[in-house]
């Protein structure tokens, strides 16, 4: 964000309590007033999907079935009883069968999250775009335009400590069975070489844990089911879930803005392989221009490279 450029989002404000009595049935989320967090600083809001039928057990079973192996990451996770404070990935379980592990959360510590479910099925597809059309019509910089919209189910044991890390776009998470502690940070706080390789490969991993980091932690948000958290644009985070299995539901998406700040993050990772000096995002509006279009020239010269096949960078 440009210092001095006003919030992008007429939304409410976070000290102020939501009214879920003015929650219709037809509405998927419900803000509180006069908040103007967006996009930049987390803050809370109601979802009505507890009750949704997409988030029963058999549901998620058969979603489980439908998406294909390899678009559903199955790891061990720490517990609050074995939490060594690194806040790692677990170990991942690639032979583990996804619907036996989702029936065996109680019993085994596990992480789950399910990739591409708005790719696989229809429901969960007319489910993200309906959840959007109703943020869009809240916030002024989601009119702008829309990109990259997708939804990922998370589905955890009770006690799980999730590991620290960052997504490559901004998101909402919602709450919809059971409750967890999420520990925010502000993206500030990470090296701008991190950024650079998150957005490049959209692995998490791409970010790690710092003890250092807990100097900046935001204050803890607590969510139950029917609350939601926004998860600013590469906003590093880690969760604790209370004594019981968890579904959420996030929805990540890029904004104009954002996208514009992805290709400046990529035009920065090809300065630093010639070698240049590379100022960071936000650092200067002209430099960041300059390197809005110069990400184009950056684009075709990698799409030479591949039909050479030579490695590339931006995408």
């Amino acid at each position: 964000m440009v210092p001095g450029e006003p919030a992008g989002c007429r939304l409410l404000d976070a000290s102020h309590d939501i009214n879920t009595n003015n929650m219709s049935a037809d509405n998927l989320i419900q803000f509180g007033k006069d908040l103007k967090a967006f996009p930049d600083l987390p803050f809370k809001m109601r979802n009505s999907l507890p009750s949704h039928p997409l988030f029963e057990p058999e549901r998620i079973k058969k979603l489980l079935r439908t998406v294909p192996r390899r678009h559903i990451e199955i790891r061990m996770v720490q517990t609050r009883d074995t939490n060594d404070q690194k806040y790692a990935r677990g170990q991942k379980l690639d032979d583990a069968d996804p619907v036996e592990a989702f029936e065996r959360l109680e019993e085994v510590p596990t992480w789950m999250l399910v990739h591409e479910s708005w790719i696989h099925d229809r429901d969960y597809n007319d489910l993200v775009k309906a959840y959007v059309a109703e943020l869009a019509g809240h916030c002024e910089e989601m009119q702008g335009g829309i990109y990259d919209i997708g939804c990922w189910l998370f589905l955890s044991s009770k006690s799980s400590v999730v590991h620290f890390h960052s997504d490559p776009d901004q998101s909402f998470l919602n709450q919809v069975k059971g409750s967890k502690t999420v520990y925010t940070y502000p993206a500030r706080i990470l090296p701008e070489s991190a950024v650079e390789n998150l957005v490049r490969s959209s692995d998490q991993g791409a970010v790690s844990y710092v003890p250092e980091y807990e100097k900046s932690l935001n204050p803890p948000v607590v969510l139950k089911p029917g609350d939601s958290v926004f998860l600013p644009l590469y906003g590093p985070h880690r969760v604790i879930n209370d004594d019981v299995p968890c579904i959420s539901w996030n929805v990540g998406f890029n904004t104009r803005k954002s996208l514009r700040r992805k290709k400046i993050h990529l035009v920065n990772l090809e300065l630093r392989k010639f070698g240049l000096p590379v100022s960071s995002y936000d650092r200067s509006h002209t430099v960041d221009t300059l390197k809005h279009f110069a990400y184009f020239g950056f684009r075709v010269k990698n799409k030479l490279q591949r039909l050479m096949g030579i490695g590339a960078t931006a995408k």
